[in-house]
């Protein structure tokens, strides 16, 4: 009787340690933080064209704002769905962040050079306030349609540059093999509303079918 009890109030122990942590989980992984479902979904690359959901013949009808991005432009693993343009999910740098989409500023180029239009769309996240200094980051999503599917090309980031604040945009352009992105970026004694560093970057379309960030350069 003394052995079985033993080997009880062992198995209760076992029962009631604490698991062993989840790894982190690494950046544009397959689960999904959109606030509605824990079920992991893939993650989008070039050859999953069913990750981000139909696409129409020509983007210019698509509704935007009911598309979901991936969330890896502010270290949120996954897809982000918004609502009304807005959506709070999980950073797994910032925590808890506020992401918001701007569909009605989609921008239109065939930038993979088969007579389509890709589009492209910006987003961003910051800490929930209304200042400059809240904001963590900018970018543009980048949709190419396949097959009657959105595909991602690629997610176009501002560079880092010294003055510690999110670089943000001037001006994209969508060409044949290359996205152009004018950026603001933050200077030492810059105001956090006021940034007056400039720079251009082009990214190019890879033999993947995906977007690479080339060197920036600075013009003003």
């Amino acid at each position: 009787m003394l052995t079985c009890a033993t080997a009880l109030v062992v198995a209760l122990a076992a029962g009631c340690s604490s698991p062993t942590p989840d790894p982190k989980v690494p950046r544009a992984s397959p689960s999904s933080h959109d606030g509605t479902s824990e079920t992991p979904e893939p993650s989008p690359s070039a050859s999953d064209t069913g990750s981000l959901g139909a696409a129409t013949a020509d983007l210019r009808d698509m509704d935007w704002a009911r598309t979901a991005v991936p969330g890896d432009f502010c270290d949120v693993p996954g897809l982000i769905s918004f609502t009304s343009g807005e959506a709070t999910v999980r950073s797994d740098t910032h925590g808890s962040v506020h992401a918001e989409q701007y569909p009605d500023s989609v921008v239109y180029g065939d930038v993979l050079g088969d007579e389509r239009v890709e589009a492209a769309m910006l987003v961003g996240c910051d800490t929930g306030g209304q200042t400059g200094s809240g904001r963590l980051a900018w970018a543009y999503v980048v949709f190419a349609g396949e097959q009657g599917r959105l595909r991602l090309v690629g997610t176009v980031s501002p560079r880092k540059y010294e003055g510690g604040h999110a670089s943000g945009f001037d001006d994209i352009v969508l060409a044949s093999g290359r996205v152009t992105v004018e950026e603001t970026w933050h200077r030492g004694m810059d105001p956090s509303c006021c940034p007056s560093g400039k720079a251009v970057t082009v990214w190019r379309v890879g033999a993947d079918g995906l977007l690479t960030a080339g060197e920036p350069r600075v013009t003003g």
